[in-house]
């Protein structure tokens, strides 16, 4: 098979993942396509589920995986950036209290099934690894709101990190590169990253630049940022606003990234508009307002 390198980042909550795409994607820019980690409060048709319980939520993720992963061997790019692609809902089914997610087991064997076929050598997986007590420290301590409380239960963090360490590398066609980002700077954590990608036979700017510190949302995304839900629903701010394929302006968030075409409208991105075929599915992110 031929195609794009594929970069899945993996990893807990605090381990880096969102200052890495800060430099990543816009220092990749054009050569790149890049899918924010999925979000459920976005979707709308009929792969949004009816029935709001842990196993539907679960099943949504895991079909939204698969149709990426069936999309991915005709993007017209270099390299694919994908901010918890493979791994994260078993990640997450396997933390999680029983109640509160698809069992585990089934969760694996719909991946094994539906989803690991997909994929080949050109995907690289890279696992950013962080303690209980440094994924608190880097996240502040306490959830900015109530939603996601979860994330912040140590018992939670710390079964994850059991995942990614124990089960994760004999899911992935390759072994992963696995970063314990405790004692590494961003740099050091970005410099081992590209190195990956180089190694994978991606072709990189010769130095990417650092992820901006706490980037402001740009103006020209500020009231479409706060009609969707502002940070509650898309997340902090990942990027600053950069052109991407001459198409307008971007930022990134982390849980979406909006677009401001060259002809003033500004909207959600949606990733699979450069490629042949949608998602059959209706995964795809739908430009109304969750509150609307």
């Amino acid at each position: 098979m031929t195609g794009p390198v594929t970069l899945a980042l993996e990893g807990p909550p605090g381990a880096g993942k969102t200052t890495l795409l800060g430099a990543l994607v816009p220092g990749l820019g054009d050569t790149a396509l890049f899918f924010s980690e999925p979000n459920i409060k976005l979707s709308r048709g009929t792969g949004a589920p009816v029935h709001s319980s842990p196993a539907a939520h679960t099943l949504w993720y895991l079909r939204q995986e698969q149709a990426r992963a069936a999309a991915l061997r005709a993007v017209p790019a270099d390299v694919v950036v994908c901010d918890r692609n493979h791994l994260g809902v078993l990640a997450y089914t396997f933390a999680a209290r029983r109640q509160a997610a698809f069992p585990y087991g089934k969760a694996v064997a719909y991946y094994r099934r539906n989803i690991a076929p997909l994929y080949d050598t050109r995907l690289r997986t890279v696992i950013l690894l962080v303690s209980v007590a440094a994924s608190l420290t880097r996240r502040g301590g306490k959830p900015a709101h109530p939603r996601w409380r979860q994330w912040y239960d140590p018992r939670l963090l710390e079964r994850m990190r059991q995942f990614y360490t124990e089960h994760a590398p004999d899911l992935c066609p390759n072994p992963p590169l696995i970063i314990d980002t405790d004692p590494l700077t961003p740099a050091a954590v970005l410099s081992a990253v590209a190195d990956e990608l180089r190694a994978a036979g991606a072709s990189l700017p010769a130095s990417l630049p650092a992820a901006p510190h706490a980037p402001t949302v740009d103006a020209r995304f500020a009231d479409f940022y706060r009609q969707f839900g502002g940070a509650a629903v898309l997340g902090g701010t990942v990027t600053d606003a950069f052109p991407h394929r001459g198409g307008g302006v971007m930022q990134m968030f982390q849980l979406a990234s909006l677009i401001h075409t060259r002809d003033g409208i500004t909207r959600l991105w949606n990733p699979f508009d450069l490629l042949p075929t949608h998602d059959p599915c209706g995964a795809i992110p739908c430009p109304v307002p969750p509150h609307a």
